[in-house]
């Protein structure tokens, strides 16, 4: 959540990211979540905190994206070098999964 936006309900906060379609226009999913809201009986969000919101979202999307590939490339090169019978220190396998993706 952007730190100067207002407090929104929660459901309006999962319903920007339930309705998040990158091949989506923001100003359509902010229109889509003025509807959710309105089906609660929510004040609709402004189109400025829904989009700093999506944009924050997409952010946090993309490095958890980022990790998972670094820790599949880490597991990839740990499961050839067994394969080849090379010594594998566990504890800097651990290390290298932990410092994925900062």
């Amino acid at each position: 959540m952007v730190e100067s936006a207002p407090r929104y309900d929660p459901r309006i906060l999962e319903a920007v990211r339930a309705l998040d379609d990158r091949g989506e226009p923001m100003a359509e999913i902010a229109r889509r979540v003025g509807r959710v809201a309105a089906e609660f009986g929510l004040p609709k969000p402004s189109y400025v905190h829904v989009r700093r919101y999506l944009i924050e979202h997409r952010q946090q999307q993309e490095l958890e994206q980022r990790r998972r590939e670094e820790i599949r490339e880490i597991l990839c090169r740990v499961y050839w070098d067994a394969t080849y019978g090379k010594r594998i220190d566990p504890w800097e396998v651990e290390r290298r999964i932990r410092e994925a993706g900062r």
